[in-house]
């Protein structure tokens, strides 16, 4: 008897361990495929030319700074801004594409966000002064 439930378990555990194996090579080609749908629509939606700086990651860990100059149904060519030197780039090498910004993107996002306090901090101290006696 204790033979037979051993056999029976050992069954059990052998046929879950090899499902749960093709259950997960099924997700990575879902993965996969999605990155890649992915990464060719963040290409198309930037455009090309010198404009369209982006930053790319590869999936060997890479990472790769430049502006999309030609785009195709496999691969897009990415220019280094500094060297002027073009890599053409598969779709299926690329983990992530991301906006690259630059220095006076993030200069003017600084002068917005401080005129903002600043306008807030005036409007307290007006609503804050003209306002308590007036019952606004």
């Amino acid at each position: 008897m204790i033979k037979r439930c051993l056999s029976l378990t050992l069954v059990c555990l052998l046929l879950i361990t090899t499902s749960s194996t093709v259950i997960s090579a099924q997700n990575r080609s879902d993965n996969t495929n999605a990155t890649l749908v992915k990464v060719k629509n963040a290409v198309y939606k930037r455009g090309t030319g010198e404009k369209s700086r982006v930053s790319v990651k590869m999936i060997n860990g890479t990472k790769l700074k430049g502006y999309i100059s030609e785009r195709s149904e496999n691969s897009f060519t990415l220019v280094d801004a500094k060297t002027k030197q073009s890599s053409s780039i598969a779709y299926d090498d690329v983990a992530k594409v991301d906006n690259r910004s630059t220095k006076g993107d993030k200069i003017a996002l600084y002068i917005l966000g401080g005129a903002g306090i600043t306008a807030a901090v005036v409007l307290a101290v007006f609503l804050g002064k003209y306002c308590n006696n007036e019952g606004c």
